[in-house]
């Protein structure tokens, strides 16, 4: 159990996503084991648990780890009402988690928390103007928020309003200017708009950051077919033996398809 229960911790604090394995490692080891041994970590694995269960589809175990949360803290926790609302969106119970959500802001209307669970709610409706509207609310007031951000980008998106999503993604680069992924979403949408002398560009500086970052590079080789020039098609040949080099060593059975995707561009 402890092995199980270390695993746990490490997932908590490094923030890993690998909601399966916590399900699994639930089911197999520690659901069958007596965690009072374990103090109040025992209420952070229930939470953890509880969480990766609703990710992985598996509301049965969600509910199982609520209900003794509930009973240890009944329902005057907000922590507890807001795992609540997450159940009842779950399963499709809208208006009951938008009651507990309404509840909670009255006590505190800037609960970043609260507020995002909403915007939740809104996409999952498919409202996806009024949640652009609540997220650009949200953000006047955590302006840093990179999740938020992000989400707000991929709104815009999905809208095809190509020049508000570019916004998103340049707060997203002053934000965090290290993340590579930042640099290829901005890259991505530039390319979207035509602009590909700067979608050219921020394609370079994503592989300054990630040189395995395989997108960039197809990206590197997409914008420089736009922009004719004897350096581009220099650089392009460099870029595809790179391409090429890392699908021998990573992806080999594929290399035939990228060699013959790639010809057009050699």
């Amino acid at each position: 159990m402890q092995s199980a229960v270390e695993k746990l911790r490490t997932y908590r604090e490094e923030n890993y996503r690998s909601y399966d394995e916590i399900v699994q490692l639930w089911t197999e080891v520690l659901s069958k084991r007596n965690l009072s041994s374990l103090g109040d970590e025992k209420w952070l694995i229930l939470e953890q648990v509880f969480k990766s269960a609703l990710h992985s589809s598996r509301r049965s175990i969600a509910y199982e780890c609520l209900e003794q949360l509930i009973k240890q803290f009944q329902s005057t926790s907000r922590r507890i009402s807001i795992l609540q609302g997450m159940y009842y969106e779950s399963i499709g119970e809208y208006n009951k988690a938008e009651e507990i959500y309404s509840t909670l802001l009255k006590d505190n209307e800037t609960d970043g928390i609260v507020r995002k669970r909403q915007i939740s709610i809104l996409k999952d409706q498919n409202k996806i103007n009024e949640a652009i509207s609540e997220l650009n609310s949200y953000l006047e007031v955590y302006q840093a928020d990179q999740e938020a951000w992000s989400e707000l980008c991929d709104l815009y998106l999905s809208e095809h309003d190509y020049k508000k999503a570019a916004f998103c993604a340049e707060e997203l680069l002053l934000i965090n200017p290290h993340n590579h992924l930042n640099h290829q979403r901005y890259a991505s949408i530039c390319y979207s708009q035509g602009d590909y002398e700067n979608a050219r560009t921020y394609y370079f500086s994503t592989i300054k950051y990630n040189p395995n970052n395989i997108r960039a590079l197809y990206g590197i080789i997409l914008t420089s077919a736009h922009i004719k020039s004897t350096t581009n098609v220099e650089n392009n040949n460099i870029i595809i033996e790179q391409i090429l080099k890392k699908y021998k060593e990573q992806a080999s059975d594929l290399l035939p398809i990228v060699e013959k995707t790639l010809q057009d561009f050699i």
